[in-house]
């Protein structure tokens, strides 16, 4: 069989070459899925894709606006966007704001891919568009990097060097693609991705494009496929949903030293379009966004239904177009809730780097409104990202716009969990606090809320 490159992930291209002959790949220990219990194969079947849309329409009927108050707006924003940044680009600026508008997404912060002579500060989008705030940024030598000016000018001799200069004068810097870099220190950085849609996908590629080659080339599944796209296309972007332990516990580790925000990368491109091409009466072609050759030849010895698809058709005839990943979808898989007190760059910048902030699916439900706070006397003391002083009457308190299973970590560790849409915790000991929220879909525990820890820290 021929090899595959470059076959969709929900986010970027996997810039790698899959030998479907080849068996190493598919024999490595799988990773740990917590609350997972289908395959990608059977999370993609109509009857499972009905379900998660009947749980998503029950939580969102359920959801009810929070009544416990961080004294913050909550602003949904997207960091690790692309637009107009590169050949494997597919989307446009004013494509992501139109999707920004239309998922309640307030902030968009990107992260083109660096292409000298183009400035990605200067040469880019910054200020209020239409209601959506734009900080152009870069994805760039291992981070998320958002500098107050231009550094296209600027030399940087080592990692550390190229950190300083992102921060100087008020700069934001995030740590990317964990899975690439396990290892690498977050003491200097305002945080790191603690979901990746791209890295997500990852232990799902095999078995998703095994499954994308039988579909595209059977005339059948490949109609029935076209209308499920139609009517879940939500519920199958999410197909690959996962918690990601690795990314979970480098952050639990590193903060228990320092701050590490915790924020979301959706790492949207609108680039996953598949083009389905008739070559010949024998043979057709999968192109995807910026392909210069076909990323994918199916021949009729491999599949014999394949003809029916190119029956009356020329070469170069397109047989399907499946857009998988168009903006909004994206948008609204994951996102990183900002608290502030007004829709600025400065407080925006600051949120950051004071941690007020978490992650939420909120495909799965909306998750604008959600609190954590810890108080004393039923006054509010501090919000997530922030630094109190252990003391008696001190407490925590949750608040969900729904019920889902709600858990209390201390350094890592969960210390409660209950079945409701709100939680009280009375604090003894001095540790990181985060809290997680988990909804059942489908018979499935999916992690719904990440939130930035609480640091509680002994009296003196």
């Amino acid at each position: 069989m021929r090899n595959l490159s470059l076959l969709f992930a929900p986010a970027c291209f996997l810039f790698v070459t899959l030998n479907f002959t080849a068996s190493a790949s598919l024999t490595q220990k799988a990773p740990a899925r917590p609350g997972r219990k289908y395959s990608v194969t059977e999370r993609l079947q109509p009857d499972r894709l009905r379900a998660v849309h009947a749980d998503r329409m029950k939580f969102a009927a359920e959801r009810k606006m929070v009544r416990l108050r961080t004294g913050y707006h909550d602003d949904k924003a997207i960091l690790h966007a692309h637009a107009e940044d590169s050949q494997h680009t597919g989307g446009t600026r004013p494509e992501l704001l139109a999707a920004a508008k239309q998922t309640g997404v307030r902030i968009m912060m990107l992260t083109d891919h660096v292409r000298p002579p183009r400035d990605f500060i200067n040469d880019s989008w910054r200020g209020l568009r239409d209601g959506v705030l734009f900080i152009p940024g870069a994805e760039a030598e291992g981070f998320l990097a958002y500098p107050m000016l231009s550094i296209k000018d600027r030399k940087w001799q080592s990692r550390d060097d190229y950190i300083k200069l992102i921060r100087a004068g008020g700069g934001n810097i995030f740590l990317s693609h964990l899975e690439e870099r396990p290892d690498w220190p977050t003491a200097q950085l305002d945080g790191m991705e603690i979901y990746n849609l791209h890295a997500d996908f990852k232990d799902d590629q095999m078995e998703f494009i095994r499954w994308m080659r039988t579909t595209a080339s059977d005339p059948d599944r490949l109609a029935a496929f076209q209308q499920l796209l139609a009517e879940y296309p939500q519920e199958i972007f999410g197909v690959t949903q996962d918690y990601l332990v690795d990314y979970i516990a480098k952050w639990d580790r590193d903060s228990l030293t320092h701050r590490v925000t915790g924020v979301a990368a959706n790492d949207c491109h609108h680039n996953q379009v598949i083009t389905i091409k008739a070559a010949s009466p024998d043979v057709i072609e999968l192109w995807l966004t910026g392909d210069k050759t076909p990323s994918l030849k199916i021949t009729s010895a491999q599949a014999p239904r394949l003809t029916e698809l190119t029956r009356h058709r020329q070469a170069g005839d397109i047989i399907a177009t499946l857009d998988l990943d168009p903006y909004d979808r994206s948008l609204n898989h994951v996102s990183t809730h900002i608290l502030t007190h007004r829709l600025n760059e400065s407080t925006v910048r600051e949120a950051l780097r004071q941690a007020h902030a978490y992650v939420a699916h909120d495909w799965l439900c909306e998750a604008t409104g959600f609190a954590f706070i810890a108080e004393t006397h039923q006054r509010k003391v501090a919000v997530m990202g922030d630094e109190v002083k252990l003391s008696a009457g001190l407490q925590f308190r949750v608040a969900a716009p729904v019920a889902g299973i709600i858990r209390l970590f201390r350094n890592g560790e969960m210390v409660q969990e209950v079945q409701s849409d709100s939680l009280k915790y009375k604090v003894r000991q001095p540790g990181i606090y985060r809290v997680e929220v988990w909804l059942r879909i489908d018979d499935e525990l999916r992690p719904w809320i990440y939130a930035n820890p609480i640091r509680v820290i002994a009296a003196e």
